[in-house]
């Protein structure tokens, strides 16, 4: 079956029963979290549009989920390479959400990344980068799919924030910015589009063993392994949140206890806790 609506807006079907998304885009798609949604949704016999920047990643996950997407024909797989920071690519992936043919009701918003260090000496280019997709893109295809879907009265959208954007993050200050965005932008949009049809929800993970934090620059070792969630567990638990029609998802109960702090601490606490697991 396909995802429909019951009378709140939100998708329907029983409790215990995942909801079957006919077709999904999912950005970031190459790994981490993005390649974990791609593989759960696979699982369930959802068709793909998985896209990122690393076409070879992107082809080889597309052949493993043609093979082992639920049902016995499988699922379709389409890849798009596409850089979220280049508009141009941003706008292929538009184009695809708004396209009639194979249409699209499930997009989950996962690409995103960040930088670690006082915000004077970072690059400038870098910073630029991470508002263009972290926000900029996610925005553009927010609207590019909100604006399809609800034409349609079905859909959804999950797009991923993070326990880091409950407050402001010295030495992750531009990248904090962007996930406190995301998160806003996305309980709005809940509130917006149900009654639409289309369920928005937010998955605000925390420390995920992905591989941001080696892009980040970030040195993660002095972290107690209680605090690290796997890629798997997180998008399992974004996907539920969806099903279930909730506005935010904040994975783990240390992930909800870290939240509500970073959101109440003050600042110069955050920050000094920060630097004692740096």
């Amino acid at each position: 079956m396909t995802a429909a609506s019951d009378s709140s807006g939100g998708p329907a079907g029983p409790a215990d029963e995942p909801v079957r998304w006919q077709r999904a885009l999912v950005t970031g798609a190459s790994s981490g979290i993005g390649r974990a949604f791609a593989r759960l949704l696979a699982a369930r016999g959802t068709d793909l549009v998985i896209t990122a920047r690393d076409g070879h990643r992107l082809r080889a996950l597309a052949g493993e989920l043609r093979e082992s997407g639920g049902g016995s024909a499988g699922v379709d797989v389409e890849v798009i390479v596409a850089d979220l920071a280049d508009r141009e690519r941003l706008d292929v992936l538009v184009d695809r959400l708004e396209a009639e043919d194979s249409p699209i009701d499930l997009l989950v918003n996962n690409a995103g990344f960040g930088f670690s260090g006082d915000f004077i000496t970072l690059d400038r280019d870098g910073e630029t980068a991470v508002v263009d997709v972290n926000i900029v893109a996610l925005h553009r295809l927010a609207h590019a799919a909100g604006t399809a879907m609800s034409a349609r009265g079905r859909g959804g959208i999950l797009n991923v924030s993070s326990i880091v954007g409950s407050g402001p993050a010295p030495r992750a200050a531009t990248y904090a910015a962007t996930k406190a965005f995301v998160t806003s932008f996305s309980e709005a949009l809940h509130v917006e589009l149900g009654p639409q049809g289309v369920t928005v929800s937010c998955l605000c993970p925390g420390l995920t063993r992905t591989e941001f934090q080696d892009r980040a620059g970030s040195d993660s070792s002095r972290t107690p392994d209680f605090l690290w969630q796997s890629a798997e567990d997180v998008a399992a638990a974004g996907l539920a949140g969806l099903d279930r029609g909730r506005a935010v998802v904040v994975p783990g109960a240390h992930n909800k206890i870290l939240s509500a702090g970073i959101g109440l601490a003050p600042i110069t606490l955050i920050d000094r806790v920060r630097r004692r697991f740096r």
